[in-house]
């Protein structure tokens, strides 16, 4: 390509975990540069039987399940995900996922804040 930039594989920032058996890596965005990338992400991952935090926030999130299946609850509405599901969320919409199942679930976010056009 023609004007492209070098191949970036992009670091993770420390691991977290809010919850025993759930786990976040997040992504260091700030590589090519601070303020360049709109977004922020990464992978996390729920351990059979473990259930994330409820979580509440001003910004706009995508999912994508990559491994297992669970509960998700929603804005107070409760669905089955699972493998191969892309989820969008609303800000301040409450969410967080319990793993009913025998493997882990694997979930990639990503998440930004909209601003008005």
């Amino acid at each position: 390509m023609s004007g492209a930039g070098p191949l970036q594989r992009l670091r993770m920032l420390a691991r977290v975990s809010s919850r025993p058996g759930v786990v976040l890596d997040q992504v260091d965005f700030t590589q090519p540069g601070s303020g360049r990338v709109p977004f922020a992400g990464g992978r996390f991952t729920v351990v059979p039987g473990a259930t994330s935090k409820p979580d509440t926030h001003d910004v706009s999130e995508c999912w994508m399940v990559t491994g297992g299946r669970g509960q998700l609850s929603y804005d107070g509405s409760l669905w089955t995900i699972e493998k191969g599901d892309f989820l969008f969320f609303e800000p301040r919409k409450t969410h967080f996922v319990h793993n009913d199942g025998t493997e882990d679930i694997v979930i990639y976010t990503v998440w930004w804040l909209e601003h008005a056009s």
